[in-house]
């Protein structure tokens, strides 16, 4: 007969993620007390805890003040039997809220959060290598504050640099690791991917632009735009492999085409082709542009400023 997992068990489940989550966060940021002060229990809990992570394969110490920082991350053959819900798990655990908290705030955020640790499978398991969850909890608890962040070494695909940017965020999309954000600096709506900052800092300055806070659509290439056209390409089938690596959102707009083992990418982008424009240049063999005149002109700017 399965052993029934009790509620206790499910919070201490959740616990010992987010005390793990909180020290990759902030490495030699806290020490036994305060650890155990943050998240309401006893120092021998938190000292139990890193008996665990030792356990599961973690190398973690205290520095010479006693705070906790992981030395190193490695592949973990147990760390998924020592922190992972199965999907009945889950369902489990959902119902157990709703019998304890039901319709409550506290309730759906418990639930919200649960699905912000599991649902992200389009993600791998880079969460498992670096604090992805603490960002997305960061940036969750700064749209739920209405307060402004600092997105620590972020790196720009379009500027070619890594800076950080202090931002507003107010719409979260972990499944297509996006967050879509008021940058105060450039003065603009923007999304960034979550994948491509260190780290959140909360800070203690409100939203200043909460009326410019606008959920703009974002072409199948994840680059926001208002104004939008509809381009038709159409791909051989190593161009339709790399298009489908890379921007797996494009499937729905893709159809084989008259031709063997060719394809049709019809759908709307932003207007100046960013995104579209890398992949059309790094595919130039496979890829005939059909329509709109304007990307064809377009291309032929880009290739002809180029220098070799």
């Amino acid at each position: 007969m399965p052993i029934k997992k009790t509620e206790s068990e499910y919070g201490h489940k959740t616990r010992i993620l987010r005390v793990m989550m909180y020290i990759l966060e902030s490495p030699n940021g806290c020490t036994r007390q305060e650890l155990a002060d943050k998240f309401g229990v006893h120092p021998d809990t938190i000292r139990n805890d890193v008996d665990a992570f030792r356990a599961a394969g973690l190398v973690i110490d205290p520095d010479d003040r006693h705070r906790y920082t992981f030395k190193e991350e490695k592949p973990l053959r147990n760390l998924k039997d020592l922190l992972h819900f199965s999907e009945e798990d889950q369902h489990l655990l959902m119902r157990a809220i709703d019998q304890v908290s039901p319709h409550t705030h506290r309730g759906d955020t418990l639930k919200r959060k649960l699905a912000s640790l599991y649902d992200y499978h389009r993600l791998g398991h880079a969460y498992l290598r670096r604090p992805y969850l603490s960002k997305i909890d960061m940036l969750k608890e700064a749209i739920e504050k209405k307060q402004q962040v600092e997105l620590q070494k972020y790196h720009s695909t379009n500027s070619n640099v890594v800076t950080d940017r202090l931002v507003e965020p107010f719409h979260l999309n972990p499944p297509e690791d996006l967050v879509q954000a008021f940058d105060v600096e450039k003065q603009a709506l923007r999304y960034f991917r979550i994948s491509r900052f260190d780290r959140v800092r909360l800070t203690s300055e409100p939203w200043a632009h909460e009326s410019r806070h606008i959920v703009m659509p974002a072409d199948p290439f994840r680059i926001v735009d208002a104004n939008q056209k509809m381009v038709h390409v159409r791909l051989y089938v190593g161009a339709y492999n790399d298009l489908m690596e890379r921007y797996p959102v494009c499937k729905a707009f893709v159809q084989p085409a008259a031709e063997p083992d060719m394809y049709d990418l019809q759908c709307v982008v932003n207007h100046r082709y960013i995104a579209l424009l890398n992949f059309l240049l790094g595919n130039y063999d496979g890829v005939e542009v059909l329509e709109p005149e304007d990307l064809r002109d377009r291309l032929r700017e880009v290739v002809g400023g180029m220098r070799f």
